[in-house]
């Protein structure tokens, strides 16, 4: 205070100018970071950068950063002599690009395009770091994918995308190396497979079946599945209410076994019934109502 009243007229007002500034500089900074709590800041970029972008009907700006939240968005992209795009784009932390170009139509867009290649550029640039960063986000979020695809002689491990992105696991072989595949993805370091969606050809041969539940566990598989081509593991209790077995083929001639698939059962009124089709791996997308400590121990039935 002392220090305000030694100032002369002039001093004064450029004090209290300069700090009204600061005040609503700083004000205008914690309203500013308020409203992006919570919220992604998105890309927006696509050539030519005339078009016009809507996102759920908002009209945004082209070749500019918005914070948004989290979430889908219908997007519209829209320019004259040019193929119009709409398309679903879900917005989060790891997936924060809008980018593209868009296809021409007719000579005035091809001109447009000779015309103005550095834009092009500059979006085609952008799209491969959008690719990149996603790329690794989702390898992030699915480990697996970070061996995959696998080709060998004796079976392929690929997978393909859902519309909602997230992946299926595909695992081509012949029921005689069945289980080298399996085994084969239990080596995968950091890979909890009871997480993903994985799909085994050729088909379960155990896929169909009317269900006989029984007072004893290996009946009520006995008698469900028809076992003349397989042989039955001796089976083991797990937390009390489960058992768990392998149905396998056995190879005489060879003294040898393969192509098993794992049985889950649960006691229910005094009687074992089957948590889910047999499966040569159990996970949350065919056993969803089962607790990963329990399916992980069923997977670690040999072999």
């Amino acid at each position: 205070m002392e220090f305000f009243k030694n100032l002369n007229q002039k001093q004064r007002l450029i004090f209290i100018i300069f700090s009204i500034l600061i005040l609503i500089g700083t004000v205008t900074f914690i309203i500013i970071f308020a409203m992006r709590i919570g919220k992604v800041e998105v890309t927006i970029q696509y050539a030519p950068y005339s078009a016009k972008i809507t996102l759920n009907g908002t009209t945004v700006n082209n070749k500019s950063k918005i914070w948004l939240e989290p979430g889908k968005y219908t997007a519209k992209i829209e320019c004259e002599h040019f193929e119009s795009i709409e398309r679903t784009v879900d917005i989060n932390k790891d997936y924060k690009y809008l980018v593209g170009t868009l296809h021409a139509i007719d000579n005035e867009a091809e001109e447009y395009i000779n015309s103005h290649k550095q834009e092009f550029v500059e979006v085609e640039g952008l799209v491969g770091r959008a690719l990149t960063e996603e790329g690794i986000a989702v390898k992030k979020q699915y480990p697996i994918l970070n061996y995959l695809p696998i080709n060998n002689q004796l079976f392929s491990i690929s997978y393909a995308y859902t519309d909602e992105n997230e992946p299926i696991i595909t695992v081509k072989t012949s029921p005689e190396f069945l289980d080298d595949a399996v085994a084969k993805m239990k080596t995968l370091k950091n890979v909890d497979l009871t997480a993903y969606q994985i799909n085994f050809t050729p088909s379960n041969p155990f896929a169909i079946y009317k269900e006989s539940a029984q007072s004893k566990p290996e009946d009520t598989i006995k008698s469900t599945f028809n076992l003349d081509k397989y042989k039955l593991s001796k089976g083991q209790n797990i937390a009390e209410e489960y058992y768990a077995a392998t149905i396998y083929t056995y190879d005489y001639d060879r003294d040898l076994t393969y192509n098993h698939y794992r049985v889950l059962l649960k006691k229910q009124d005094d009687k074992w019934h089957l948590v889910t089709t047999p499966q040569p791996l159990l996970t949350k997308q065919n056993t969803p109502d089962i607790a990963v400590d329990i399916l992980n121990s069923v997977n670690s039935l040999a072999p």
